[in-house]
């Protein structure tokens, strides 16, 4: 039997060269993913790759609920909670109306189990009446 190299140094583990060598699953979100060229979600063993969800609404509010209401929805897809998302990055074309919204977005986090983060603002994003969009790492346990 061959043994992998960076196995032979102790460089490797077999469970880790084993979720190396799983497939990559990719979920559809919705129809425009295909249109557009992307996948909503993939999935590479035990981590979720979680593509940016657009958002828009009446005010930051809004769109904060909606965002975190789809992504809780993902989430539960795969058995999973917002306690295991492990990096968050947020795009907005409004930062101000961000920070204001901190207390709504802080409720979709149990615990106070928050991940680590990145904040953009953007000139504009996919859709013109978009305001947010949040991307996430999960770790499913």
């Amino acid at each position: 039997m061959r043994m992998h190299p960076l196995l032979l140094l102790g460089l490797l583990s077999a469970p880790a060269l084993a979720a190396d060598e799983a497939p990559l699953e990719r979920h559809s979100l919705g129809s425009w993913e295909a249109d557009i060229g992307y996948a909503g979600v993939v999935r590479d063993g035990d981590i979720l790759h979680v593509s940016g969800i657009a958002c828009e609404g009446a005010d930051m509010q809004a769109a904060v609920q909606a965002c975190y209401r789809e992504l809780t929805g993902i989430l539960r897809r795969f058995g999973a909670d917002s306690s295991q998302v492990v990096k968050e990055t947020l795009y907005t074309t409004d930062m101000d109306a961000l920070i204001a919204a901190i207390p709504e977005r802080k409720t979709f986090f149990a615990d106070a189990r928050y991940p680590a983060a990145t904040w953009v603002q953007v000139a504009r994003l996919y859709g013109p009446k978009h305001l947010l969009e949040v991307e996430w790492t999960v770790r499913l346990e």
